[in-house]
């Protein structure tokens, strides 16, 4: 069975310009219910740790740089089939691939500044929960 919770982080360039709280508010006209979240500003030490499986790919050091250049919005998101829900909503990795309509469609604006991050799996999805969020305030997720 699919898991209910998801990671989503709305990125540095999103918040930047303002759109975190257009994003949430699609989230949840999309059923999403945010349980946790809040406004951080990521350490190299922290991007570099949470994007490790990318470590030694061309765009690892471009990401990390990306993510600790302003504050970002992680939140552990809510809905049956939690993982597969939050990636049709936010669509392609790259904007101009995404379907009209999805998160990275309205809000990114190229394949490296795409204004969300995704779990892409259950497992990843509470291991990324729990990379940004206390086990007190994941015992308000539930099963």
């Amino acid at each position: 069975m699919a898991g209910r919770h998801t990671l989503g982080i709305v990125k540095p360039d999103a918040v930047a310009k303002g759109n975190l709280g257009n994003i949430v508010a699609h989230l949840e006209k999309a059923g999403f219910v945010v349980r946790a979240g809040r406004l951080v500003r990521m350490t190299r030490a922290q991007a570099e740790a949470f994007y490790e499986v990318h470590r030694g790919r061309p765009f690892y050091g471009e990401l990390v740089e990306f993510m600790v250049s302003g504050p970002c919005f992680p939140m552990a998101l809510e809905k049956d089939d939690a993982v597969k829900a939050f990636r049709a909503a936010i669509g392609a990795t790259d904007p101009a691939e995404a379907a009209p309509g999805t998160i990275r469609r309205l809000f990114a604006e190229s394949k490296g500044k795409n204004a969300v991050h995704g779990s892409d799996s259950d497992e990843n999805a509470a291991r990324e929960i729990g990379f940004f969020f206390s086990e007190a305030e994941r015992a308000g997720l539930g099963g």
